[in-house]
């Protein structure tokens, strides 16, 4: 029997543009959970924040490291593990728990209420909890080295005690491609054909006698999220860390459940347990969907417009090729068209739902005309009357209403379009910017493109790091580096 459930998760997509919402959540303790500020007190901190924000710490730790990494904003820079378990394991440690005074609002515990850790002193946390996040964070140093570690520290103010942790995955060597040269050093091309099916040159990769390709092996220190976990295994790698912690675990003396060893299965992250519990919700909802299903199918014709809205790729060009404008001015274009169209689709529903009301006035009125031309009782009637004409009153300026909105939906329409026109030129610019430089850089580095050539931007990507590397280090680091004359 065991005392509780394994629970160790892992996130490994943590970019520039994610540092500033985490960070807030871990130092001012604001985000989605629930945190109870008198219990913060007593959070435990392996590894604090020794700069005034996480992206501070993260960048500070690159530098002083002198650890290379590509600085875009599509780059993994930290990951993240948290380790815990259910609220009955933590009793079995001698833990002790109250009523927070709100309940479980979804899955098998809906209804009961939600308890959290009874701490109002350091007494109150029991030394089998203290040695069981001891041994966790001893296990996560080994696995990602001590250097590497950013942050790490156990929550105590949230509903279960967890130890957060975030790490930079850092590996010691990398692979790089090695090219065939000519006489004069330059990279010698072959003909091909790109996924368009157009003519293209690329480079040629050296061979070696069994006609493999050779690759150079630089070492160094080297941030790669990718081949941070092909080195723990690649797909296996997060089922094998699952045993060895609870082999691990296990021998320090705590009882835990590993779940099913040795299969593909994972524990559930954050937000796929969000998902769990939405979809919990959608079905509770289905009963009221059906009471009324012509409003059922607008209100989800609306949810998949959203869902487009927020998926469509027409708007969001490929910005890592665009040189020498601020990112943020192109993403507030790109948010603020996606408002606009959400807008509209926000008009549209209101709109469906004002015509449906429409019809079902005109059904209550026709009825009504029906029984008025049976009546034969003139006061019956004449409140008969009546309602046809408060129902003709309310129809009228339902339709008003319709008329206002089709005008505001064909205005923001057309500032939509505007806008669009806007943004495809400075896309177009940008585009034209980018081949401008890249074959400048070609030129200098010997790969002369011909105007007619299509841009291998993820080449010319490789040697501009070289290019850059060259002058990030100290003289006598660069001997062996390509030269540029200028």
């Amino acid at each position: 029997m065991y005392d509780g459930n394994q629970v160790l998760r892992f996130e490994t997509k943590y970019k520039s543009s994610d540092l500033g919402g985490l960070g807030v959540e871990l130092t001012k303790r604001k985000g989605t959970g629930n945190y109870d500020i008198e219990r913060t007190q007593f959070n435990y901190s392996y590894v604090p924040l020794s700069k005034p924000t996480l992206q501070e710490q993260v960048y500070s730790k690159l530098k002083n490291n002198k650890i290379y990494y590509n600085d875009s904003k599509n780059t993994n820079l930290l990951n993240g593990a948290i380790v815990t378990s259910g609220k009955e394991f933590f009793q079995s440690l001698g833990m002790k728990f109250k009523d927070s005074g709100r309940v479980h609002q979804v899955g098998k515990d809906k209804g009961k209420p939600i308890l959290v850790p009874d701490i109002k002193s350091t007494d109150d946390i029991p030394e089998k909890v203290k040695t069981f996040f001891d041994n966790s964070y001893e296990f996560l140093e080994n696995l990602v080295g001590k250097d590497n570690i950013v942050y790490a520290e156990v929550h105590y103010d949230e509903d279960t005690p967890h130890l957060q942790f975030y790490f930079m995955p850092i590996v010691n060597e990398v692979r790089r491609k090695v090219f065939e040269t000519d006489a004069n050093g330059n990279i010698v091309y072959r003909k091909g054909i790109d996924k368009k099916g157009n003519e293209k040159m690329y480079p040629t990769q050296k061979k070696d006698a069994n006609g493999k390709n050779v690759f150079s092996i630089e070492k160094g220190k080297f941030l790669n999220c990718d081949q941070f976990w092909k080195d723990k295994g690649g797909k296996t790698s997060y089922a094998k860390i699952q045993d060895e912690f609870n082999q691990f675990i296990t021998e320090k003396g705590f009882n835990l459940n590993r779940g099913n060893i040795g299969g593909n299965a994972h524990h559930k992250t954050k937000a796929e347990k969000e998902i769990e519990d939405l979809n919990s919700q959608i079905n509770e909802m289905k009963l009221e969907f059906e009471k009324n299903k012509k409003l059922n199918e607008i209100e989800l014709e609306t949810a998949k417009e959203m869902s487009e809205i927020d998926s469509n790729e027409i708007l969001n060009p490929v910005k890592r090729k665009i040189v020498g404008y601020k990112e943020e001015d192109v993403d507030n274009l790109v948010k603020y068209s996606k408002q606009i169209q959400k807008q509209n689709s926000n008009n549209k529903n209101i709109i469906e739902n004002k015509n449906l009301t429409i019809e079902e006035l005109k059904g209550e009125l026709k009825t009504l005309e029906s029984e008025n031309a049976k009546l034969k009782d003139g006061r019956a009637i004449k409140e008969r009357d009546t309602k046809i004409y408060e129902q003709e009153q309310t129809i009228s300026k339902q339709k008003t209403i319709i008329k206002e909105k089709n005008s505001i939906i064909e205005a923001l329409e057309d500032k939509l379009d505007k806008l669009q026109e806007t943004f495809n030129n400075f896309k177009e610019k940008m585009f034209n910017l980018c081949d401008k430089i890249c074959r400048a850089l070609g030129h200098k580095l010997g790969i002369h493109y011909k105007e007619e050539d299509e841009i291998d931007y993820d080449d010319m990507e490789y040697y501009a790091r070289e290019v850059n590397r060259k002058y990030d280090r100290s003289e006598k680091d660069k001997s062996d580096d390509m030269e540029i004359s200028m």
